[in-house]
């Protein structure tokens, strides 16, 4: 299969290259992009039967408007992703293939000899290739919606309340409960872990920094050494930050 890997981080492109090359021979890369547009320009030239996407390029939505720029290529795509909320709920009702970030060996094989069949069942037939079309599509479309509004779905005594992540500043563990502080200095209490939290929220926006404290970095005003380690928030709440969390801490709000 012949390929074109996009992702705005040279690291990120040259490690799944490498990784293609040991786990998936059978994939050719043609080429590398670290944008929409320089990747529309390889597809138009190349013609590859699969492309390896990263959704969150710098301007936050280009791997979907990449797509929907390219209304009739034939390539297959397999998304790369960060996300572990409402992005892999989509891709797991779509049936499209995906790899999650950072990227397993085993999971990549599987995704490609996916693909692979998946080309191979609708090559030459019109129709499978527009339900496919109709499925990435439909994709697309939802993975904007999450990104207009994802939410996280809290269980209480009268039914469930949605809360959007980024109105959360920090998230505390309190016992083997969690508190949810959003940025208005209201909070909330939910029966689950501050570990499914971890998993729950996005990466790239939430910072484990304490043993019981996931910070919201998106709202970060300052850092601060004062009788210990401190995150400080746009409300003025300052968030412990542990010894052993602080080189990573430090790495988040200036990476080399």
């Amino acid at each position: 299969m012949r390929a074109i890997i996009v992702d705005d981080e040279e690291p990120a492109r040259e490690n799944l290259r490498i990784m293609l090359e040991d786990e998936a021979p059978q994939v050719q890369v043609l080429g590398m992009a670290d944008s929409a547009p320089k990747a529309r320009e390889l597809i138009l030239a190349l013609d590859p039967d699969i492309v390896f996407l990263d959704i969150r390029m710098p301007s936050g939505t280009e791997g979907l408007d990449l797509l929907e720029k390219l209304p009739d290529a034939r390539f297959m795509v397999v998304f790369v992703t960060a996300f572990k909320d409402y992005a892999l709920r989509a891709f797991h009702a779509s049936a499209v293939d995906y790899v999650l970030k950072p990227i397993d060996p085993d999971e990549l094989r599987a995704a490609v000899e996916k693909a692979e069949r998946r080309m191979a069942a609708i090559r030459d037939q019109p129709a499978e290739q527009a339900h496919y079309r109709t499925q990435l599509d439909a994709l697309v479309q939802e993975l904007r919606e999450g990104e207009r509004g994802p939410r996280i779905a809290v269980d209480h005594a009268k039914g469930i309340k949605l809360f959007d992540p980024r109105t959360i500043a920090h998230v505390e563990a309190d016992g083997n409960c969690t508190v949810l502080h959003f940025l208005d200095g209201s909070r909330y209490l939910d029966t689950r872990t501050l570990k499914v939290y971890e998993d729950l929220l996005d990466p790239s926006l939430f910072l484990r920094v304490h043993r019981s404290h996931l910070v919201n970095m998106s709202h970060l005003r300052e850092y601060l050494r004062d009788d210990g380690h401190w995150a400080v928030l746009r409300n003025g709440t300052r968030v412990p930050i542990a010894r052993d969390r602080i080189d990573d801490f430090l790495t988040a709000v200036r990476p080399k």
